[in-house]
């Protein structure tokens, strides 16, 4: 039996029309979007020239759209906090192993270094390829290694409640001395000068922005990392 005798000739119809449209989307889409996308790009490359770094990507991310980062981390915020509430117990029956000595001497000599690469990814993301969100997570990657090498291994609730506070209230006040000082939020109210490329001071707010950030996402990654293994056994 043929297609147009099973179906109706209405229905062959709106599959006609919606084809149609979509086609014509496309190629409206296909004919502009190049050179919309090549217009904005020059643009935020010809402000970064005056107000940015090196990095072009980062002065977009955390600077251009400081906004949109902020309510990035809010939202990384509450995963972590989803994440405690649904796995909270009042029990004390660890399902965590004891790793073997292996495992545990090779994380206690990864660590560091693991620490150290995540801190300069972080802090030179202004610079080159990086930033505050892969320095965080790598070294929410370390702290990972230790948590399931380490049977004992815990952070303590205080010491992240410290640093999400911290990197919180740090970012919203950075801000505002921004909207007082230039009558811009997140304004870069100090020294910058993107042509002194590689010199870790050129960028003004933009790197502290960028390590207040990995502050931020890599104690809440950490978190959630211990949230999901020393999970108990009732959940």
């Amino acid at each position: 039996m043929s297609l147009k005798r099973d179906l109706p000739t209405s229905t062959l119809s709106g599959f006609a029309l919606s084809g149609l449209l979509i086609l014509t989307l496309l190629n409206i889409l296909l004919q502009n979007m190049p050179n919309s996308i090549q217009t904005a790009g020059n643009e935020l490359l010809k402000l970064n020239v005056n107000e940015g770094v090196a990095n072009a990507v980062t002065t977009v991310v955390v600077y251009f759209r400081g906004f949109d980062t902020l309510g990035e981390i809010a939202v990384l915020f509450i995963a972590s906090l989803g994440v405690g509430l649904m796995l909270h117990s009042n029990s004390k029956c660890d399902i965590k192993a004891e790793s073997n000595f292996m495992l545990q001497t090779a994380s206690r000599l990864l660590f560091p270094i693991i620490m150290l690469f995540g801190i300069y990814v972080m802090i030179y993301g202004h610079l080159s390829p990086g930033g505050g969100f892969q320095g965080g997570v790598i070294i929410a990657s370390g702290v990972l290694l230790l948590l399931i090498s380490h049977k004992e291994f815990e952070i303590p609730h205080a010491v992240i409640v410290a640093l999400e506070t911290f990197a919180g209230v740090s970012y919203v006040l950075i801000g505002l001395i921004g909207l007082l000082v230039l009558d811009k939020f997140l304004g870069n109210f100090l020294p910058h000068d993107i042509s002194q490329t590689g010199l870790l001071l050129s960028g003004g707010i933009i790197p502290i922005i960028y390590m207040i950030v990995g502050i931020k996402v890599g104690s809440e990654m950490s978190m959630i990392a211990q949230n999901l293994i020393k999970r108990s056994n009732d959940v």
